[in-house]
């Protein structure tokens, strides 16, 4: 008996509208992708270590009007005059705090992962039919963006938002669907006061724009973009200091930063997984596009960018999340939506790739299904940025003035003792504090080099460490110094 008629595997054998049929699998492919974002995303929400220095600014814009002195919540702060690229985002994070309390930072990270995904899979689909193989790719693009909302909450999260929507509105323009300047112009204007990534922006008009004057294209809209839209970043309270700062930001040395440097191959090959099954699986379709399809056939424009943001995320963790956020927007218009075999009357052929499909889908499904239901909306206090039995006890007993504190401690320190006391370090090193200052700091802790200078210039009316620190010891057998309290993971000292 011959094997049935190769339409009975499709939806229309079974007298299924076509409409209905691709409305439903619509529905599938979000409902799919978003619970994945609502899954991995509340797995665990660590409250991150920078929330709080936002927080901390959002107060006193939202009390006072006026932004405060460089010295206003560090006493070894170095710069006076602090352009902040992120004042935006600390009223928005203080405006929700104050509304909702901190669960909502666990909300504005799903809404912010769901938002970049959305417009990432937009990009990427640009009117193609959604399919069970662009739903496991774009669950694996979502795995690799993950590192970057893991922790509750940051403001690079807007730079993936406007990249990701810079990315839609590049896609619509090569197919024909002309985007207004104006809307750059507007969109530049609000990042450059939410997050220093806006430089990402910048960067990306620029690296377009040389590659339609490299391919005679049109090159001229993008460098007038370019030109406008770096005029738009001067909109903000500081004026062209906004540049200095950030510009300071990007050039300070990050040694030491585990986020500032390159994903570890060895000894952690499991680290960063979503990154590392991405890249590789994009250099494989790269090659495979090369070689059988030749150079003559290639889209220049994608295959470029594509290659550059995948160098780029050789660099750093911080990269690697825009380089998911590009592969998303343009490997799929690479290649055709299904394999060439899809239509193949071998029904071996079509079994073993509705098998492969089903696969695909379900690993990633199957792994989020074994983390839920995970943190839910609570925020997560992680001891080594938020000793918070510490704090408390310096409140309680009301002790002001200086407070010695290392790099992960300062800015939930700053945050919690703010208008009580002023903190050495906190995370805005590459802001408020020369580089030398914060290796000042870290020595101090370390026990190693000048470290008794800081007990001295400028002397500390308290110091807050970790009991496993080396300045620890030290400090017990320092005459000039008692310990007045701790537990089993820090301690206090005082002046005698």
């Amino acid at each position: 008996m011959p094997f049935p008629h190769k339409n009975l595997f499709k939806p229309t054998a079974f007298w299924c509208p076509v409409s209905m049929y691709t409305g439903f699998m619509k529905f599938l492919f979000w409902a799919y992708l978003l619970f994945l974002v609502w899954a991995d995303a509340t797995v665990t929400n660590p409250a991150d270590p920078d929330l709080w220095h936002r927080l901390a600014l959002g107060d006193v814009l939202w009390r006072t009007g006026h932004f405060p002195s460089g010295d206003y919540f560090s006493y070894l702060a170095d710069y006076q005059r602090i352009a902040d690229h992120e004042w935006g985002s600390a009223l928005i994070f203080y405006g929700l705090y104050q509304a909702f309390g901190f669960s909502a930072f666990v909300v504005l990270k799903l809404v912010t992962l769901g938002i970049t995904l959305v417009l990432v899979v937009n990009a990427g689909l640009q009117g193609r039919k959604p399919t069970m193989f662009l739903a496991a790719f774009y669950a694996l693009v979502l795995l690799a963006m993950l590192p970057s909302f893991q922790s509750t909450v940051r403001c690079m999260v807007f730079t993936h938002i406007f990249f990701a929507l810079w990315l839609l509105w590049y896609q619509m323009e090569r197919r024909g669907r002309p985007v207004l300047t104006i809307f750059y112009v507007l969109t530049m204007v609000i990042w450059a006061n939410l997050h220093g990534g806006f430089v990402t922006g910048l960067a990306w008009l620029l690296v377009v724009g040389m590659i339609e004057f490299a391919l005679r294209g049109d090159w001229k809209i993008w460098a007038l973009r370019l030109g406008l839209c770096t005029a738009a970043t001067l909109i903000n309270p500081f004026g062209y200091d906004l540049w200095i700062s950030t510009g300071r930001a990007l050039t300070v040395t990050r040694h030491g930063f585990n986020e500032w440097a390159p994903v570890s191959w060895w000894p952690e090959p499991l680290s960063y997984p979503g990154y590392k099954l991405l890249l590789f699986g994009t250099i494989v379709a790269l090659v495979l596009l090369v070689r059988f399809r030749g150079w003559r056939r290639l889209d220049y424009r994608a295959f470029i960018l594509l290659v550059l943001f995948l160098v780029i995320s050789l660099t750093s963790v911080r990269h690697t999340s825009l380089f998911a956020a590009v592969a998303g927007a343009l490997l799929p218009g690479l290649f055709a939506v299904e394999f060439a075999f899809d239509g193949s009357d071998n029904p071996v052929h079509r079994l073993g790739l509705m098998a492969v499909r089903s696969t695909l889908l379900l690993i990633p499904l199957y792994a989020t299904l074994r983390l839920i239901p995970g943190a839910g909306l609570e925020l997560e206090y992680p001891h080594v940025a938020c000793p918070r039995e510490a704090i408390e006890y310096l409140k309680r007993e009301k002790i002001s003035g200086r407070l010695l504190v290392p790099f992960n401690y300062g800015s939930y320190a700053l945050w919690a003792l703010r208008g009580q006391m002023r903190v050495s370090m906190d995370g805005r090193y590459d802001l408020v504090y020369r580089p030398k200052t914060y290796q000042r700091v870290e020595d101090f802790f370390l026990a190693r080099g000048d470290w008794q200078s800081l007990l001295t210039n400028p002397a500390p009316n308290a110091i807050l460490t970790p009991v496993n620190a080396t300045i620890s010891a030290k400090l017990q057998n320092e005459p000039k110094w008692i310990e007045i309290w701790h537990n089993g993971d820090d301690a206090i000292f005082v002046p005698q």
